[in-house]
């Protein structure tokens, strides 16, 4: 059985606190800046495994639906103002996917679109 890992739960509380006014002020630029707070908690918190924190914190595309809602719930944070950061975040990473080859070298015309 995995070992439960040992949480302070005062020093969660006010990490929770701070990611809430963080968000909420516009402090956060990058998830990473949260990822990098308290780690051991939010991973008992937010109930995903060390990897997979550390994968979404600094690549935040990969985060799920269910991981934002659940870091919203927590933080008791509105889930739009994460959003915001991580579509933000996620967009200046994103590569363009080049798709001509399957609808032609100069791609839907207006009429075609629809």
């Amino acid at each position: 059985m995995a070992k439960k890992p040992r949480v302070n739960p005062d020093k969660l509380k006010n990490t929770l606190i701070s990611i809430q006014s963080r968000f909420e002020t516009g402090k956060i630029s990058k998830m990473s800046e949260v990822g990098d707070m308290y780690s051991t908690g939010l991973l008992a918190a937010l109930g995903i495994g060390s990897n997979g924190y550390i994968a979404k914190f600094n690549a935040p595309e990969k985060f799920t639906v269910n991981d934002l809602l659940k870091l919203a719930d927590i933080t008791n944070t509105d889930v739009e103002l994460i959003w915001q950061v991580v579509k933000k975040q996620a967009t200046k990473s994103y590569k363009k996917r080049d798709i001509s080859g399957l609808i032609g070298e100069n791609g839907p015309t207006k009429d075609e679109d629809g």
